[in-house]
């Protein structure tokens, strides 16, 4: 049995792709069922220098705190 992975690159970079083709709900599910976190999503970003506009990551991290409410 493989254990679960969490907070990878390739996660964080599907989350990315997903945000940057208009899905946005789809990226705030993959957020919170990858276990990223605020600070996860700004370590990401910062490390591989993205030029996503970090505003979009606000929205995710407002999203999915909201989603995580509910839970």
């Amino acid at each position: 049995m493989t254990e679960k992975q969490y907070r990878t690159t390739e996660q964080f970079l599907e989350i990315v792709d997903t945000m940057e083709n208009g899905n946005m709900s789809q990226a705030v599910l993959a957020c919170v069922e990858y276990g990223f976190w605020a600070v996860d999503l700004q370590r990401f970003y910062e490390q591989l220098e993205l030029e996503t506009d970090i505003w979009d990551y606000v929205q995710l991290v407002q999203q999915a705190e909201k989603l995580r409410a509910k839970e």
